[in-house]
């Protein structure tokens, strides 16, 4: 082994005694790297000659476990007054070391379940405290069981506000050694036989939007569940939410869909019988502007021809992509990011913008954001995209068309109750059941579907049990855009369906000419989107910011539209409109269907689930539903 200098051991020392002080004060998941070079003022480059990455610092308090054990293990047996005893210190010793910083005890224990590296480190810990016991107490399961009792000892310590470790220990493992000292062998588990009829799951639904809708739908449809859709706000759709203005009809969620034919939109409305045409945006009427030249988006081959955006050696660099992502062997699928990619990649500034500009229109992020994309979801995207014979397509007459026909599949079961208006306020487990309170009642159930952003389930499930498996995703931004609705009372011009300022990362679309069940005759409905970097010095900062993409769009909508501040019947403008609740870039962490440890089920566009957008928010709804549905037709065996 390489020895260390006296004057390099120190700084290493510094760096984790640094570090360890902010795992403390945030916790773990809360401090990146660049907060730990910040705080040491240490370089990027010496912080990696010490460590491979913050893991590696957080592995030194199971080395300092490790070496309690090991120390403990070698004590002379004519030292230690009796087994009980010695059992007993090594365990208080052990917390003792861990007692002053639950907090990060805590953020270790989730994000183990989704770090292959401190799961692995926190193993092989584990697995050095069984060898030491079984030296002392050599019988397999006396030893799994006080580990198991330690284990939950501490879990139920690192999420109770002010509990004493060392007192909770002490009290619980004298009940534990109780049992461990009886010779009588173990006898068979006495379990109440299962009443001979199955009673009716009572599911809960929180969250009336697209994804809460569509997993009650297809629960309706199950004679063995009944349950309780809630939703918060006076309606439902969430952001699918449309109403009606001056015979416009406004949606908050833009209604178009990408790649409908590949959509799970098209599995819905088979599996649930809904029915809703859709009409594809006329790919010849797409445009970018860029440095006040308009020309054609490269969306087809056609159009790629025509485009000003690449030169011709580039077009034919941006075919090759294409077709190998349609193959699905590009090399963006192997890279961290996109910018990762786009920092390797040869090819010319103007085509690494194109991608840049195509990921931002696609996931409606800014390009800061949109280099932060994984690679692997840009790569399976694009996949599905280019593989789709109709590419955007529009739902004619808004959202309201599959929201509505989702209410009343869920209504005409007569085994679903919506409740609008209700919020749940507060979640607890008692006699076998999810007690769910609202403003004005209390209601028992035996599952719970979470059908809300992620940033709501953790607010709303804070000071719980199972806040600390939520750690890893409590920090998860959204993705939000200015959104700037004009009805107009006349076609003023139509001279494209599309236009986007690649410049300024704002785009107008014609929803009009796409779907003309939105306006009234003769009229005219035009939508800007202006994508939002969301890190500002200071609030009027802020402001200045929104401020000045409320004037480019306008100014855009001047160029273009020219009469059309005259012909204004209905404004709306939103400074700052959630388009998904979790940002689909590398430093955010969808929330799985399914997580281990937690009781729930969770959906929505913040979860993990097939495409972006109001695809993800349909997919893991149907995923979650369809676990619930496996769970009713074969109960588990007791």
């Amino acid at each position: 082994m390489k020895l260390m200098r006296d004057s390099t051991r120190k700084k290493r020392d510094f760096v984790i005694e640094t570090a360890m002080r902010l795992f403390i004060e945030r916790g773990f998941e809360n401090v990146s790297v660049d907060d730990i070079i910040a705080a040491t003022n240490t370089s990027k480059g010496t912080f990696y000659h010490y460590f491979k990455s913050k893991d590696d610092i957080a592995a030194v308090i199971g080395d300092r476990q490790t070496a309690i054990v090991e120390r403990w293990v070698r004590q002379s047996p004519a030292s230690v007054q009796s087994l009980e005893s010695h059992i007993n210190r090594l365990f208080l010793d052990l917390a003792a070391d861990v007692s002053g910083y639950p907090k990060l005890v805590r953020s270790l224990a989730a994000l183990r379940m989704q770090n292959e590296n401190l799961n692995r480190k926190y193993k092989e810990q584990t697995g050095r405290l069984y060898d030491a016991l079984m030296r002392w107490l050599p019988e397999h399961d006396k030893v799994s069981l006080l580990i198991s009792a330690y284990t939950g000892i501490l879990s139920k310590w690192c999420t109770t506000e002010g509990a004493d470790l060392e007192q909770m220990i002490r009290s619980e493992f004298a009940l534990l050694w109780a049992g461990l000292r009886t010779s009588e062998p173990a006898g068979p588990l006495s379990v109440a036989p299962h009443p001979k009829e199955e009673p009716v799951m009572k599911i809960a639904v929180i969250g009336g939007g697209l994804a809460g809708l569509t997993a009650a739908a297809y629960l309706s449809e199950e004679p063995g569940a009944e349950g309780v859709l809630f939703e918060r706000s006076p309606q439902l759709g969430g952001r699918a939410f449309t109403y009606e203005k001056a015979g416009f009809t406004l949606n908050y969620g833009a209604h178009a869909v990408y790649g409908i034919d590949r959509h799970k939109l098209t599995t819905l409305e088979k599996e649930l019988g809904l029915s809703f045409s859709s009409k594809q945006v006329d790919k010849r009427r797409v445009m970018y502007e860029k440095h006040d030249k308009i020309t054609p988006a490269p969306l087809d081959f056609v159009n790629l021809m025509k485009t000003e955006v690449l030169s011709t050696g580039q077009k034919v660099r941006f075919v090759g992509e294409i077709t190998a992502i349609i193959a699905n062997i590009h090399q963006l699928r192997n890279y961290p990011t996109l910018g990762d990619y786009l920092a390797e990649s040869n090819a010319g500034e103007d085509l690494k913008e194109l991608w840049e500009h195509l990921v931002c229109s696609n996931f409606f992020i800014s390009p800061e954001d949109a280099r932060k994309v994984p690679g692997v979801v840009i790569s399976e995207y694009y996949n599905n995209l280019f593989r789709s014979s109709r590419p955007v397509n529009y739902v004619l007459g808004s959202w309201a068309v599959i929201t509505n026909q989702l209410k009343r599949k869920i209504e005409l079961s007569g085994r679903w109750e919506i409740a609008l208006q209700e919020g749940i306020d507060a979640i607890r487990y008692e006699g076998g059941k999810f007690v769910l309170r609202s403003k004005n009642r209390e209601l028992a159930f035996d599952r719970v579907i979470f059908a809300m952003p992620v940033q709501q389930v953790i607010k709303l499930l804070k000071g719980t049990a199972w806040e600390p498996f939520l750690a890893p995703y409590e920090s998860n931004t959204a993705t939000e855009v200015m959104v700037y609705d004009v009805g107009l009372s006349r076609v003023v011009a139509r001279p494209f369906s599309y236009i986007s300022d690649m410049n300024n990362k704002l785009f107008i679309s014609d929803v009009s000419a796409t779907d003309h069940t939105l306006v009234p005759e003769g009229g005219q409905l035009l939508q800007g989107i202006a994508y939002l970097h969301d890190e500002f010095v200071s609030d009027d900062d802020r402001k200045a910011y929104l401020e000045q993409r409320m004037q480019q769009m306008e100014r855009l909508f001047d160029r273009h539209y020219p009469g059309w501040r005259e012909a204004i019947a209905v404004k709306r403008v939103s400074k700052k409109a959630m388009v998904a609740s979790v940002k689909n870039i590398a430093s955010n962490k969808l929330l799985p269907v399914q997580l281990e440890n937690v009781p729930f089920l969770f959906c929505g566009d913040g979860c993990a689930g097939k495409g972006e957008l109001a695809e993800r928010a349909f997919s893991s709804a149907r995923r979650a539903a369809q676990l619930l549905l496996k769970e009713i037709a074969r109960p588990v065996p007791v």
